[in-house]
């Protein structure tokens, strides 16, 4: 079973590792000796609750990785410490991030909870939450499921208060380029029936008189007219063309590459006329059309938006907080 602890859109933020729990200085056997790790402002975090954070994470399992099967005591050493040191830091910014919730009244109900819940035993192949549950207690990773509860309901205010605060937008515009980059190199081509109607001179009558024609033909050919027929009566020489990608304008390109094979596109704008095709072909070879990319491109530039936004966020957050690390 994955592990069940983590919120899976905050991984891409780097907030997948934060298992504080209920922030309870816990005894794992006998009497513990308790000390300040660091100080947040006018909260402080403790030994324990770094252990605590460090053994219910993938942060040591990460770190021992580099040492190989079985790796000495010195080096699981190293791995602990270095697993600290990044614990550490997500501590911290768990609480700066907590306060901004406070100030700015952002808070999660036990219904957000719930409902998470049920997404994450979906996720995880549980029939419902009652099987999560026992999953949870039998891996050892919390206490007890108040502090698994406790710990989802903190992650899930982490990142509710990161996205109301940091800006993660994604322009169509952005998504088009993205996708550009992606087919840059790559021979998509379409199939067209061309028609270009330029004003006798620039002029606004002469150019109502093109954009007329240009609007009556793309009219005649939806409606299902002959446009080879169309192509003679308005003396188009050489309809058929052939267009690859970044040979037009953008917008332009956009707009044929976005249209299905037998629409028609038009009237466009463009520096020198008015224009109207019908797609005929589309080869596009094993890249996917735009209008199939686009969702896919979205989620992952918002992905990758929210990680600058996160990271922006935590450095403007610790740059106006008083941080003393003690570890």
């Amino acid at each position: 079973m994955r592990r069940v602890a983590r919120v899976a859109a905050l991984v891409v933020a780097g907030f997948a590792s934060l298992a504080v729990g209920s922030g309870s200085v816990r005894a794992a056997e006998g009497l513990v000796l308790d000390k300040i790790v660091a100080v947040v402002g006018d909260e402080i975090i403790l030994l324990s609750q770094l252990d605590t954070l460090v053994a219910s994470s993938p942060l040591l399992q990460e770190a021992l990785q580099k040492y190989g099967r079985s790796p000495t005591q010195q080096q699981v050493e190293m791995a602990t410490r270095e697993a600290r040191t990044q614990a550490l830091d997500e501590l911290i910014d768990q609480q700066l991030i907590k306060k901004e919730a406070a100030r700015f009244q952002i808070s999660i109900t036990d219904a957000d909870v719930d409902r998470y819940l049920q997404q994450i035993a979906q996720e995880n192949g549980f029939s419902n939450t009652k099987q999560l549950r026992e999953a949870v207690e039998q891996s050892g990773q919390y206490g007890n499921w108040a502090d698994y509860l406790q710990d989802t309901k903190d992650q899930l205010l982490v990142y509710q208060t990161t996205r109301a605060l940091a800006n993660t937008s994604v322009t169509d515009a952005q998504i088009r380029e993205q996708y550009r980059k992606m087919v840059r190199g790559v021979d998509i081509k379409a199939d067209l029936l061309r028609f270009v109607f330029t004003p006798d001179e620039q002029t606004a009558k002469s150019r109502d008189a093109a954009y007329a024609k240009a609007q009556a033909v793309a009219r005649r050919m939806r409606s299902g007219e002959d446009p080879m027929a169309l192509a003679q009566e308005f003396q188009i020489q050489e309809p058929k063309a052939t267009l690859s990608r970044g040979e037009v304008a953008p917008a332009i390109e956009d707009a044929i590459f976005a249209a299905r094979v037998g629409e028609t596109v038009g009237p466009l704008e463009t520096g020198q006329g008015y224009l109207v095709v019908k797609v005929v072909r589309h080869d596009t070879g094993n890249v996917l059309p735009f209008d199939q990319a686009k969702e896919r491109i979205r989620m992952q530039l918002e992905q990758e938006s929210f990680a600058r936004a996160v990271k922006e966020l935590r450095s403007s957050l610790r740059a106006k907080t008083h941080i003393d690390q003690r570890l």
